[in-house]
């Protein structure tokens, strides 16, 4: 299988959270997750090893947003990101980095 494609959506991502946005740490989150979800989009994961599956599970989770409603504008997505925790922010930027990492070494 190729892995393509999620390499260079996660590789986005990367950036997205490495490079300072207009908007705030949010908005690149927001942006990052954005990739992940189109980068994850109709993957078969039955081939993924039990570590990634899990890692992307978990990436999954930071990205639903049941429980949070729109607010002063907001989209219930961008509420959710708003109230994350330095600690989450930290774990979503490690599994995108190591996501990324995994999805480019398939390709070499």
């Amino acid at each position: 299988m190729s892995y393509s494609f999620p390499a260079e959506k996660f590789s986005i991502a990367r950036d997205e959270l490495i490079q300072p946005h207009p908007d705030g740490q949010h908005a690149a989150l927001e942006a990052a997750l954005i990739e992940c979800r189109v980068g994850l989009h109709r993957m078969n994961r039955s081939k993924l090893d039990s570590t990634t599956r899990s890692q992307i599970f978990t990436l999954e989770g930071f990205m639903d947003s049941t429980g949070f409603s729109e607010a002063d504008g907001d989209s219930a997505w961008t509420v959710r990101l708003k109230g994350l925790s330095d600690q989450e922010r930290s774990d979503i930027f490690r599994l995108v980095d190591e996501l990324a990492n995994f999805f480019a070494s398939q390709e070499a």
